[in-house]
Formats: C-alpha cells, structure tokens, sequence
C-alpha cells in the first residue's frame, strides 16, 4: 500500500500526524484548570455542611446528624467518612467505601440518611460553602 502512495500523499499524512500532536500538546500545556470543587453533606435529604474542596487541604471535620456527630477526613482532594460507633452505623459500609474524589462517587450511610457528595462549584457562590477547606 506505501508503495502506491504518492509523495504529496505521505507529505500530507505526516503534517496531519505533526498537527494532531502539536494540537494535543497545546491543549495539554494551556488546559483549563480544574474546576473548584465542594463537598456536600445531606442529612435526610437536607444541606448540612458545604466545604471547599482544595488538594492542599487536610482536615477532620464533624456534622451533626440527630442526636449524634459524624466525622469525615479531607486530604489531598478527597474525602472519606470516619468509622462510627456499630450501634450508630451495624454495617459501617460508609466507613468501608473509602476516598472518593470525583463527581459521580458517593458515600451513603443508610441507616442514618446521611450522603456525602462531591460536587464542581461552577457558579463560585462563595456564600453558598459553610467552610473554606485549606491546608
């Protein structure tokens, strides 16, 4: 098949080849930042707590869920929740579930209604976050 090719046809393979990196390049060194991100806690379904997700931020934080205090752990752009005592939480699945650090991952405690989001901040409502996460 190369051997069918004409000059003019592998000039122009090449210079598409070199455009396509060049452009991949650009859109690699001059990118958009990420976009800010917001933890957001739901207690039967309510706001509890909103804090500003940064990767420099590093923190234990509580929230208030009836009669007892939750706990989650901020730490290089991820969040998990603290293991609660077993007669609040038998099953500690929200504990198990880990880091989460992207839009679509979840921690849901069940039997306590809570829920743990991860949310983009794409309107920069600073009024909106109840705490400003910083290292």
């Amino acid at each position: 098949m190369l051997s069918k090719m004409t000059l003019w046809d592998k000039i122009l393979i090449c210079s598409l080849i070199i455009i396509s990196v060049a452009w991949l390049g650009l859109a690699v060194l001059f990118g958009t930042k990420d976009e800010a991100k917001v933890i957001e806690i739901k207690v039967n379904g309510n706001i509890v707590e909103k804090l500003l997700l940064t990767e420099e931020a590093a923190n234990t934080y509580s929230f208030k869920f009836g009669e007892n205090t939750g706990f989650i752990e901020v730490k290089n752009g991820a969040v998990r929740m603290l293991e609660m005592n077993k007669d609040i939480c038998p099953e500690e699945i929200c504990s198990k579930t880990g880091w989460i650090k992207e839009e679509y991952e979840t921690i849901v405690c069940m039997p306590n209604g809570i829920i743990v989001n991860i949310k983009s901040n794409t309107n920069n409502q600073e009024n909106d976050i109840d705490i400003d996460v910083v290292a």
